[in-house]
């Protein structure tokens, strides 16, 4: 459920991981007692990721809340609006990797500011989140959040992210101060529209790093 090396006398135990692709695709009653042994685990866990949140929405949910005190890297995949909430709680989180899906379109949430005691992302990868729920996490995350990888597209006639048009509008809109790198990953694009785009948020955010994930062929990088 966890890996961790075994610490030797002299040494502090590692940070401890948890990793629960082989329980989040579960429905609800489903590998119970394995679900409850997870919940027990997720304490202390500092780095969990594939927490499916949609399947087993009440389940995901607590395991997140069992993990909050002490989590500083986690992966979350198709949240609905409770789980986001309780992402945005966890006092010592500094890396996120978020993949949404549709569940949030017919109401997306604006998140609100970090509660007090909050330190704030230093890294976001975002994929898929309602265009108002983005802005409202990166405005919660404005005075620390140092790099961002947001998919998103150039100008055409799809909806958001698979097109955007004023990016450079939404990024400064969001008060992003400590943002020093910014990679757009792409699923739809065109070379020159994405070149007049990454000149656009450059004006628009003077200083910043700004890459395209095709273009300038950077990988996604690791949680």
């Amino acid at each position: 459920m966890y890996t961790a090396l075994d610490p030797t006398p002299a040494e502090a135990p590692p940070p401890r991981e948890m990793n629960v692709s082989d329980l989040s695709f579960f429905a609800p009653g489903a590998r119970q007692e394995e679900k409850a042994a997870a919940l027990q685990e997720a304490q202390g866990v500092v780095r969990l990721v594939q927490v499916y949140c949609s399947r087993d929405p009440a389940w995901s949910l607590e395991l997140l809340q069992r993990a909050a005190p002490t989590v500083e890297r986690l992966e979350v995949l198709s949240p609905r609006e409770p789980h986001l909430r309780a992402v945005l709680a966890m006092p010592r989180l500094r890396r996120l990797f978020v993949w949404g899906d549709d569940g949030l379109d017919a109401a997306p949430p604006e998140l609100g500011a970090l509660p007090p005691g909050h330190s704030g992302l230093r890294w976001l990868s975002v994929r898929d989140l309602p265009r108002a729920t983005l802005q409202s996490l990166l405005q919660a995350h404005r005075g620390t959040l140092e790099e961002l990888e947001l998919m998103v597209g150039t100008p055409g006639t799809w909806e958001w992210p698979r097109s955007c048009r004023d990016l450079h509008s939404l990024l400064g809109r969001c008060g992003l101060r400590a943002l020093r790198r910014l990679v757009l990953l792409r699923l739809y694009f065109s070379h020159t529209a994405c070149r007049e785009q990454l000149a656009a948020v450059r004006a628009a955010l003077p200083g910043l790093q700004v890459l395209c994930g095709k273009c300038d062929d950077v990988p996604p990088e690791p949680l």
